[in-house]
């Protein structure tokens, strides 16, 4: 019967993949807290997070209210980056979630959380998966202006 060796100082154990605890898209109000508090463990020295928030003008016109549409593949595609993310951050636990639908200012729009043993990972995991899912997904989103304009802008990129 073979045996798998033991690994010992000279023998680096590699790291596991990143590990996707959730990754959403839905109509449903959404948190930074429900990301952290799904991502956080013994094993985790740091967690970072993120939320992407309605503000109140772009550029220098006042915003009232967004509407978020999506793409019917907007699920699967933000669990392919997540994936994808966890995948390049061995060790990280990730979780993120975005909103579609009517927004208000102030509601969170998307959120993100990585934990990992250490905080530069934490990190440099959390912005790649902020920064892919921003440019993958396919999620849009309409605009009404303090004036009673509205504007399409792609949320993507």
């Amino acid at each position: 019967m073979a045996t798998e060796p033991t690994p010992n100082a000279e023998t680096p154990v590699p790291e596991a993949p990143g590990l996707v605890l959730f990754a959403r898209v839905d109509d449903t109000p959404i948190t930074v807290d429900e990301c952290t508090d799904a991502v956080g463990d013994a094993t985790a020295g740091a967690v970072v997070s993120f939320a992407g928030v309605v503000r109140n003008h772009d550029e220098d016109r006042g915003v009232t209210w967004l509407r978020y549409s999506a793409h019917p593949s907007a699920q699967t595609v933000l669990e392919e980056v997540a994936h994808e993310v966890a995948l390049a951050h061995p060790g990280c636990r990730m979780a993120a979630a975005h909103r579609v639908g009517d927004l208000g200012i102030g509601d969170v729009a998307l959120a993100c959380a990585v934990a990992s043993a250490h905080r530069a990972e934490a990190f440099a995991a959390c912005a790649a998966l902020v920064d892919e899912i921003k440019a993958r997904v396919p999620i849009w989103k309409e605009q009404g202006f303090t004036d009673g304009s509205t504007e399409w802008v792609a949320a993507l990129g």
